[in-house]
């Protein structure tokens, strides 16, 4: 895991050097560099910190900035009063250790109990009117879970919050189709203090959350999506960061998962995205995506992600295993493991032993099925038998190719398969059109 410590080192000082103070005495981050520090950007960045065990850098004056609720810009003042807003302020003055008498962490809890719907108990992103947000829900349970124990109304918001939660990925509601939110349901469902009395319509949300973001991670589905909103009279867009969400999500959601293929290729298209240039100036950063910029919440996302992945693997991988985890990705002997077929994030794998039982096979039943077209084409017709023959030798060229794929595996598998085709297409297909004809 040298690599992924290294890499979190790098997220943690490109943080610590993008840092910047702001006019009022406060300390924090921006989304970018060129944009002012603000508390919600600085809250992300303060959680992401804390859950990877990295001290806050200026911590009294990163205390100041996430107090406020408005922040003074060249353009204006600059309101940090939405739900998520709220939420992420909350967890962020947790961090740093304010008590739950602390005048912030009362306001922002009063102001933040105050914005649910009274109807389903969640809560929006921004403005009164709209659709009820997974995104801003579950944010501010995350934000209520810290203080449930202490206070009784945070409690019950908690409890109607998480049913709300998990009816709504039960009724298949199109809001939960999305992979960020299913992985900010995982992330919120995984919290010890809501899985311990969750029951089995908890686990059974979990682990269905779980499987979609499996299933997309396996697809290629991981990108940046979107989320509209309305902030006041204006039509706004969230855009949420699935593929660095996800990786952290299901990881921490089931820890098996670290050993998905998926993941794992998830995991390695994540590892592209940070900046590992020496001579970089944003060194240890993430983009947003392969086009996109490198980004404080970008980076804050990738960190959570290999944060996950670090305590999972220390948990539950010794040197035996990534030894043959190595094997089965890049076998060079025989009976090593090998990926013979890939297609949209699903593979093959077998061994020569298991190729040469494919061989075996294959061989005799394409074999026979050709030999029994050609004995009886007359009985057959032309179209029919000829086209047994080629189903037969389509059996004779898989065969053909999973046996010498398998027993020679640093020969690239498309240079087999090239070879196999053009052999049966230039030499075995000529032959037997000749028979019949």
């Amino acid at each position: 895991m040298s690599n992924i410590e290294q890499r979190i080192d790098w997220a943690v000082d490109w943080l610590h050097r993008s840092q910047l103070g702001d006019r009022g005495g406060g300390a924090g981050w921006g989304w970018v560099s060129d944009v002012p520090p603000n508390p919600q950007n600085t809250a992300e960045a303060v959680v992401a910190l804390t859950a990877a065990r990295r001290p806050v850098p200026r911590a009294d004056e990163v205390l100041t900035l996430v107090r406020r609720d408005v922040v003074d810009t060249d353009s204006g003042a600059w309101e940090f009063r939405s739900p998520i807003d709220l939420s992420w302020r909350l967890r962020a003055l947790n961090c740093l250790g304010a008590p739950p008498t602390d005048p912030a962490v009362a306001g922002c809890l009063r102001e933040l109990l105050a914005k649910r719907d009274p109807d389903t108990r969640g809560w929006r992103l921004s403005g009164p009117v709209g659709p009820v947000s997974l995104t801003a829900t579950t944010a501010a349970l995350h934000a209520l879970a810290d203080l449930a124990a202490g206070d009784e109304t945070a409690a019950a918001a908690l409890l109607h919050g998480t049913s709300l939660v998990v009816s709504l990925i039960l009724d298949e509601d199109p809001r939960t189709q999305p992979m960020y939110t299913c992985a900010y349901t995982a992330l919120l469902l995984s919290r010890p203090e809501i899985a311990a009395v969750g029951g089995k319509r908890v686990d059974r949300v979990r682990a269905m959350t779980v499987e979609r973001m499996l299933h997309g991670l396996r697809q290629g589905e991981a990108r940046v999506e979107e989320e509209p909103f309305r902030r006041g009279p204006v039509a706004d867009t969230w855009r949420h960061l699935s593929l660095h969400l996800a990786v952290a999500a299901v990881v921490t959601a089931d820890e098996r998962a670290v050993f998905d293929p998926g993941v794992r290729r998830g995991l390695v298209e994540l590892l592209e995205l940070q900046e590992t240039q020496d001579l970089s100036a944003a060194r240890g950063g993430f983009r947003t995506s392969t086009e996109g910029f490198v980004t404080s919440y970008a980076t804050v996302q990738g960190l959570a992600a290999m944060d996950a992945v670090r305590r999972m693997v220390n948990d539950r991988v010794n040197p035996a295993t990534v030894f043959d985890m190595i094997c089965r990705e890049q076998g060079v002997h025989p009976r090593d493991a090998q990926e013979v077929v890939g297609f949209q994030g699903r593979s093959v794998l077998m061994n020569n032993d298991a190729g040469a039982m494919t061989l075996a096979a294959a061989v005799p039943a394409g074999l026979t099925i050709a030999l029994l077209a050609i004995l009886f084409a007359d009985d057959l017709g032309v179209v029919v038998s000829r086209s047994l023959v080629v189903w037969g030798s389509f059996f004779v060229a898989m065969g053909t190719f999973t046996g010498i794929a398998t027993r020679l595996p640093s020969v690239p598998k498309g240079r087999t398969a090239a070879a196999v085709f053009a052999a049966y297409t230039a030499v075995i297909l000529p032959v037997v059109t000749f028979l019949l004809s």
